[in-house]
């Protein structure tokens, strides 16, 4: 198994791998997201981020998180400095997820932290980190599996599966994803043409 991934504890399917303790502070993070999370203007950002605080994510610098974005345990999160997360993203943090500076996560997005083991009875619960590096950008859409770093500076297709780690500077797509090409900055726009090959994998 991906050293990312982790198996819970739990009696049986129905019973829940997480403490009271866990249980209560998720149900009062619901409703501090709907009444006072949710209904918030876009420039209410930092109001946003305070909230999120107030729940332990990790925060520095000034990332953005849209007032429709859903997270689940945000104690689990950490956002670096000009992090986005858009309208309608799911992150189901219920293992780590952090994204780096200036990485991006699309409208709609869904960063899965969590899924069970099949091959139990009981189908306990799997939990694993999620990495999005510096400058990545996943697009609309995209589905993320627990257990997966994307590389600094990639940029993941709409709509994309991403299963296992993409490498740095490279964009993909499809389902499953899979790297597609280097990604390149236009050089008659002050970019210097192909970023970070030295990186990508043979």
């Amino acid at each position: 198994m991906n050293e990312r991934l982790r198996v819970l504890r739990q009696a049986s399917a129905y019973s829940s791998p997480w403490p009271l303790s866990t249980r209560l502070r998720g149900a009062l993070w619901m409703i501090v997201w709907l009444l006072l999370f949710r209904p918030t203007p876009k420039p209410l950002c930092a109001w946003r981020l305070l909230l999120l605080r107030a729940f332990g994510a990790r925060v520095t610098g000034r990332p953005y998180v849209a007032a429709s974005a859903i997270i689940k345990m945000p104690w689990n999160l950490t956002l670096e400095d000009r992090a986005c997360i858009g309208p309608g993203v799911d992150v189901y943090s219920l293992g780590p997820i952090t994204l780096k500076a200036r990485s991006t996560v699309a409208q709609q997005a869904y960063l899965c932290g969590g899924t069970h083991d099949f091959t139990r009875s009981n189908l306990p619960l799997v939990v694993g980190d999620i990495t999005v590096g510096e400058d990545a950008f996943i697009g609309a859409r995209a589905f993320v599996m627990p257990g997966v770093t994307i590389g600094e500076g990639a940029v993941i297709g709409a709509c994309a599966v991403v299963t296992r780690d993409m490498p740095p500077w490279m964009i993909a797509a499809g389902n499953p994803c899979k790297a597609l090409k280097a990604r390149e900055f236009r050089k008659d726009d002050g970019g210097d043409g192909v970023r970070g090959v030295e990186n990508v994998p043979e």
